[in-house]
């Protein structure tokens, strides 16, 4: 009874683990590979391109806007990547790199927006956490207040930024990947951390060390090769110090164009050696995902968001009508109280004329007096 319980609790880990093991066969999908090396070439060509810029201009700003673009190249360029990853870990028939980036254009955006409402999220509770400790500032009242609020805060914020950072940020990309929306991305996202936080983050362990596996197998590889090679560059190219080729190799004559070009080498090098770990952490976290919201229902979650979207949204409309109306009304009641007031200086000027013999009032076109006959013009 121990042995089956033991198995059953087990089951589930090693099924998540031999599903995370496929993410190794990233490596076998050549246009995702080649897509990703170019966005990575790309980045670093735009930075590179304008930091010579900034360095001949003497503008920082120039760099600083060098490294936006590059940043913005390669949100877009491993979005796409992250596409093609998930039509593949979905059994989905594999797209092409102009699709691919295509559909990036018009999904990023998503992912930036995620990004901005989770932090905000957070920003929020860290808000709501001082005004909290500010009123433990309270003579008396305060220490027994901040009793209770030290231990809730920390928790409030322990599990949010717990949150954002093993199951929001990781997994915002496979949500909008799968074709959801912004409100569904946070909608999935918060069931998840709400349900199945453990097993995400059990999950994107195994990755980290699958992921950690096989880039230290790569980069092995690179280091032997890279160390043979340039020893015997060294021999053949005559470079006349080796080991201050990183510093010196200008200053020394005709090894200075091939310290630079081998340092471009190296560049590109370690650059494409970094692409198959990329994809397989790509396609690994868009496993995880599938895994961890196979089963769950997201519909009363989505239903809810959109539900509390609309209230807000309604109750901003109300707020902004009924400023309207006050505005509406002030703005009348001024020209009513206005009117009345030229009114009575219209009429008081015809009772202000009388007779100046017997003070009986008169109108203005008046000859004579109506009371005594005086003669008025």
């Amino acid at each position: 009874m121990n042995q089956h319980s033991a198995s059953s609790r087990s089951a589930p880990l090693l099924s998540a683990l031999d599903s995370l093991l496929g993410a190794i066969s990233a490596y076998r999908n050549i246009h995702a590979i080649a897509l990703m090396g170019l966005t990575f070439l790309a980045a670093i060509g735009v930075m590179a391109i304008f930091t010579l810029l900034a360095k001949a201009a003497g503008s920082p700003a120039l760099a600083g806007l060098g490294g936006l673009l590059a940043a913005f190249v390669g949100l877009y360029g491993a979005n796409a990547v992250g596409i093609m990853m998930m039509r593949e870990a979905q059994g989905q028939e594999q797209c092409s790199i102009a699709d691919a980036v295509l559909q990036s254009l018009f999904t990023t955006h998503r992912l930036i927006a995620v990004a901005i409402l989770e932090g905000m999220i957070v920003l929020a509770a860290v808000v709501v956490v001082l005004l909290v400790l500010l009123l433990c500032k309270i003579p008396g009242l305060g220490p027994l207040l901040f009793a209770f609020a030290f231990p809730v805060g920390a928790v409030l914020l322990g599990m949010l930024v717990f949150a954002l950072f093993y199951v929001m940020l990781p997994l915002a990309g496979p949500a909008v990947w799968s074709g959801s929306t912004v409100f569904q991305v946070l909608a999935r996202l918060n069931v998840l951390a709400r349900r199945r936080l453990l097993e995400v983050v059990s999950q994107q362990i195994i990755l980290f060390f699958i992921v950690g596996f096989i880039a230290s197998i790569i980069f092995a590889m690179i280091m032997i090769g890279f160390g043979m090679v340039t020893s015997l560059s060294a021999a053949i190219l005559d470079f006349q110090n080796v080991g201050m080729m990183a510093f010196g190799g200008m200053m020394h004559g005709g090894g200075g164009s091939y310290v630079a070009a081998g340092a471009i080498g190296a560049g590109f090098l370690f650059a494409v050696a970094a692409v198959i770990p990329a994809l397989i952490a790509t396609k690994g976290v868009c496993l995880v995902y599938l895994n961890t919201t196979r089963g769950l229902d997201f519909a009363q979650a989505e239903a809810e968001l959109e539900s509390g979207v609309a209230a807000v949204k309604a109750k901003a409309d109300q707020a902004r009508e009924r400023a309207r109306q006050m505005a509406e009304k002030q703005t009348n009641s001024h020209a009513a109280s206005a009117a009345p007031a030229a009114s009575g200086v219209a009429a008081a000027a015809p009772a202000d004329l009388a007779c100046p013999s017997c003070h009986a009032p008169v109108a203005a076109d008046d000859r004579f007096c109506g009371e005594c006959g005086h003669k008025l013009q």
